[in-house]
């Protein structure tokens, strides 16, 4: 079900994407080559079936250049299981790029 847009996804890893969470996240990722893991969920599922609709492959690339920790192995396979691509079930329980930030960053000090 994967779109092909490089404007998404191109605004998704320069942290343009109009959600502050959203974007504060990928900017950690590029500048610090860490985030939490519950973050790299949230823009996980926001890339491929939260709004995105991009595939978890480009994303899974874009991890990979950033990311200190990357281990390709374990970045493939948690990128196939947060796009319903395969392990993962309930395809129907995304991240809310809004409620998510709200609920783990009350005071906006992340964003």
């Amino acid at each position: 079900p994967w779109d092909e847009n490089d404007k998404f996804l191109t605004a998704w890893e320069e942290s343009k994407t109009g959600y502050p969470f959203i974007d504060a996240i990928m900017c950690q990722l590029r500048t610090q080559g860490w985030i939490h893991h519950l973050a790299r969920h949230m823009v996980a599922c926001f890339l491929t079936r939260g709004d995105l609709w991009q595939s978890w492959e480009k994303g899974a690339k874009i991890f990979d250049k950033y990311l200190l920790d990357a281990d390709y192995a374990i970045n493939h396979g948690n990128w196939m299981w947060l796009s319903c691509s395969c392990f993962f079930y309930q395809y129907f329980r995304c991240y809310s790029p809004v409620a998510f930030g709200r609920k783990y960053d009350k005071s906006g000090q992340y964003i």
